[in-house]
């Protein structure tokens, strides 16, 4: 196969080591996203190392068995795609915890500064916020979550969902990728000399257009 075809080794190593790198700075960046909420921060690198595995026991089949292989790459690509699933999931559940209007999330003063860009503003809201030097203020508050409230009140929203819409996708990505590898048993592949070959090939029968497997 990689002598065969080397365009299809090429991208494949590529496509492990951006992986890598990219998962890597994923989970440095992941201790400050929205906040850095333990439950998203857990979840990003509970995905990251799912990436990382199902990327390198793909590679390790892909000389010894053609149908793991298949089968890993793709739970890779199923995986990769979980952040997806979650941006879809944030963006309904930001609005039914709005309408609840029960939920608040804990944002430190500098954090609210920073969005709020104006001191009179952060006090006249957040009164324990009040300091010589806001935007450097660790004292934490309760930001209520809402995306009726403008930029501070959805990035509340954002930030109560996010952990959840991640494990939420994740667990829906895991259950329908297996669904999908079982129900699709059949048309797994086998390495048949330097090619992939149906799983019902027959090697006595030499390759015409009527009788093709591909």
């Amino acid at each position: 196969m990689s002598s065969t075809y080397p365009q299809f080794t090429f991208v494949g190593y590529t496509c492990i080591i951006l992986l890598i790198i990219g998962n890597v700075s994923g989970g440095i960046i992941s201790r400050r996203a929205f906040g850095g909420e333990i439950n998203a921060q857990s979840a990003y690198y509970i995905l990251a190392i799912m990436l990382i595995l199902s990327a390198l026991m793909g590679y390790r089949n892909v000389k010894r068995n053609t149908r793991n292989h298949r089968k890993w790459m793709l739970r890779s690509v199923v995986y990769f795609s979980v952040v997806i699933t979650a941006r879809l999931i944030m963006l309904a559940s930001r609005l039914i915890i709005s309408n609840i209007g029960t939920y608040y999330s804990l944002w430190r003063c500098d954090e609210v500064f920073f969005v709020l860009k104006d001191e009179d503003t952060l006090v006249q809201r957040f009164a324990q916020c009040a300091s010589s030097t806001p935007s450097d203020n660790g004292l934490y508050v309760p930001v209520h979550a809402s995306v009726h409230e403008g930029k501070l009140g959805t990035a509340s929203a954002v930030r109560v969902v996010q952990g959840m819409a991640l494990w939420v996708a994740t667990i829906i990505h895991m259950a329908l990728v297996e669904v999908y590898i079982r129900s699709t048993e059949s048309a797994n592949h086998q390495r048949h000399g330097f090619v992939l070959e149906a799983r019902d090939f027959d090697s006595s029968k030499t390759y015409s257009p009527r009788n093709s497997y591909w």
